[in-house]
């Protein structure tokens, strides 16, 4: 598999960085030999007033169309790595934590 403590290492060196006005991502880590695990922050959102269920409706497909055409994961795809996208609220709690395997993107 592609060099993932150095795909790691060079996102982290841009981070933390807003991706949007609501989103911003803090770290990415590599668990395992093939899991990236994407910590992002909803800087603006309190969990306790984020349907789970709804938030999970409203992301997942964003998420998997990223993977799958977004030319920076070409080599993750390719090499099929597995991935984690966990967000918080801005008091740091668990929002939802995604799981996102080679099948969920293929």
């Amino acid at each position: 598999m592609r060099d993932l403590p150095e795909v790691v290492q060079t996102i982290n060196e841009k981070c933390p960085k807003m991706i949007d006005s609501e989103t911003r991502i803090d770290a990415v880590e590599l668990r395992g030999e093939d899991t990236l695990v994407y910590q992002f922050t909803l800087v603006n959102f309190s969990g306790k007033n984020i349907d789970t269920a709804q938030f999970y409706r409203a992301m997942w497909p964003g998420i998997i169309s990223n993977i799958r055409i977004s030319p920076e994961m070409k080599g993750l795809r390719e090499a099929g790595a597995k991935f984690m996208y966990v967000y918080k609220d801005k008091e740091s709690k668990l929002i939802y934590s995604f799981r996102i395997l080679p099948h969920n993107y293929h």
